[in-house]
């Protein structure tokens, strides 16, 4: 016999407890752990350190502390490095959104670039197309010329 339960099988106080070790889950992923020097989030650092910090988490939640309050709670404590994402103010906005400006500067960089070489190819065209044109004139005079001394040649 199987024993998979869901959600609706499970008594009050378990699906209580389950809802609570999700959010616990959640908000462990958003704090790195000093017990692991800033390498992994407290679900998956193995100190104690990290064990005593995922129950203060539990706790919080457990007195109905927000993500949000509990995250500052731990900032202030360890300072911004303990979070695992930057916050979205101050200067960490401008770090969080900085990759973003520098792709879109770059795509405005090349899109004038294109611009003006095409602007100017499209005037070292023009003035090609003139050259041409006098180059053409030049050419049709010189053999007007050269067609005149010619007959002038042959009539003396």
């Amino acid at each position: 016999m199987a024993n998979n339960f869901s959600a609706a099988q499970l008594e009050p106080s378990e699906q209580t407890e389950q809802v609570t070790l999700m959010q616990l889950e959640e908000v462990s992923d958003l704090i790195m752990s000093p017990g692991c020097d800033y390498k992994y989030t407290l679900s998956f650092c193995p100190s104690a350190e990290a064990e005593q910090m995922r129950e203060l988490v539990k706790d919080k939640i457990s007195a109905g502390e927000s993500t949000e309050q509990i995250l500052d709670y731990f900032a202030g404590v360890y300072g911004p490095k303990v979070m695992a994402q930057p916050a979205k103010k101050g200067f960490y906005f401008v770090a969080w959104w900085f990759p973003y400006f520098l792709l879109f500067d770059i795509f405005l960089l090349v899109g004038a670039i294109l611009f003006f070489w095409r602007k100017r190819s499209d005037s070292e065209n023009k003035i090609a197309a003139a050259e041409n044109v006098e180059s053409e004139t030049l050419r049709k005079d010189m053999e007007d010329l050269l067609e005149k001394e010619v007959r002038e040649f042959r009539n003396e």
